[in-house]
């Protein structure tokens, strides 16, 4: 499969929404960077904590915060009373371990950064004693979840 850029992807998205479709109508493939796109990283990792901590994946410990996408019109402001905020993190590990309540991980494809808001909510999240980290691959996120479930509550 050839690689798209985001400049193709940007106007592929452009032209879904001008023609009133959601913007889930643009093939995931087109975002795909480095190998895998976002969501199949994420997939990974979570297939990964399923095996490795049967238990806590079982008690609905980690889970995703679905609060990405474009939301347009009527869907957009219904989300934003439901209590959607921009810049929260895709995953939360709800358990406290090292000193922190809980985990939350961002999860970025190789080649991509924290956007603004995303760096905002990072620090008010830690601020109030959650620990925060950007995994950008099954090895980050293998790394960061042992490093945080071994340490002591």
């Amino acid at each position: 499969m050839t690689k798209v850029s985001r400049s193709t992807y940007n106007k592929r998205l452009l032209e879904a929404i001008i023609a009133g479709k959601d913007a889930s109508s643009v093939p995931a493939w087109v975002m795909k960077e480095n190998g895998q796109t976002e969501s199949q990283i994420q997939q990974d990792c979570l297939k990964w904590f399923a095996l490795q901590y049967p238990l806590l994946w079982q008690e609905g410990m980690l889970f995703h915060i679905p609060n990405e996408g474009i939301r347009l019109g009527k869907m957009g402001a219904r989300v934003k009373r439901e209590g959607v905020v921009r810049g929260v993190a895709d995953l939360c590990l709800c358990i406290s371990r090292g000193g922190y309540n809980a985990l939350y991980i961002e999860m970025k494809k190789p080649g991509s950064y924290q956007r603004p808001e995303q760096k905002e909510w990072q620090r008010n999240t830690e601020k109030h004693g959650n620990r925060y980290v950007v995994c950008k691959s099954l090895d980050d996120f293998q790394r960061e979840i042992t490093s945080y479930i071994s340490s002591k509550p």
